[in-house]
């Protein structure tokens, strides 16, 4: 009699464990790397969400974005992947959180679509139309980052998925299209 025998899915490893979830679809498997990295994901919630009932619901917003994720993604070491998927979930519930004002950006890619301004909370109507002139001297890449940055609340590390451009790409147009802005800003203002 042929028996087949199948390991314990805590037995698994990481990889093995994403591989059977991307085989079979079954989040089951997703859940035993969960439950693996509970303390990373839940300590790095409330350590940036400074919230215990934010860093619950945070949770169960990764598990979501993992299920979705670990489908498409070509994950070589989950951990490190599970950190950085975490903290840009965490920072985007930020940057949600601290949108308090809102400017109108009126442009072909977005209409009336809140803004959080890098710069200051005070925004005048002055420095709102500085801003948006401003925003037309920025060259097509930066533009585009901090289109999808700051209007949209993509991540740096979904903004370089939906390119496919290096990360570093990413990071380094949106800092320069910031500081771009900043030096526009202050020379119309000046």
């Amino acid at each position: 009699m042929l028996r087949i025998f199948r390991k314990n899915p805590d037995a698994l490893t990481d990889a093995e464990l994403i591989e059977r979830y991307k085989r079979s679809e079954d989040t089951s498997y997703l859940g035993v790397l969960l439950e693996r990295y509970t303390e990373l994901v839940y300590g790095v919630c409330i350590k940036i969400l400074q919230d215990e009932n934010e860093a619950q619901d945070a949770f169960m917003g990764i598990f979501e974005k993992l299920i979705v994720k670990a489908k498409t993604q070509d994950i070589k070491s989950f951990r490190p992947w599970l950190h950085v998927l975490t903290k840009n979930h965490c920072f985007e519930i930020l940057r949600k959180r601290k949108r308090q004002l809102t400017v109108s950006y009126e442009d072909p890619f977005v209409q009336s679509e809140p803004f959080e301004h890098p710069f200051s909370e005070d925004l005048s109507l002055e420095r709102e139309k500085a801003l948006k002139q401003c925003i037309k001297t920025l060259n097509e890449q930066q533009k585009e980052c901090i289109r999808l940055f700051y209007f949209e609340g993509k991540s740096y590390v979904e903004i370089a998925e939906m390119k496919a451009v290096a990360l570093g790409k990413i990071r380094s147009n949106i800092q320069n299209g910031r500081r771009n802005l900043k030096l526009c800003i202050e020379k119309l203002e000046g």
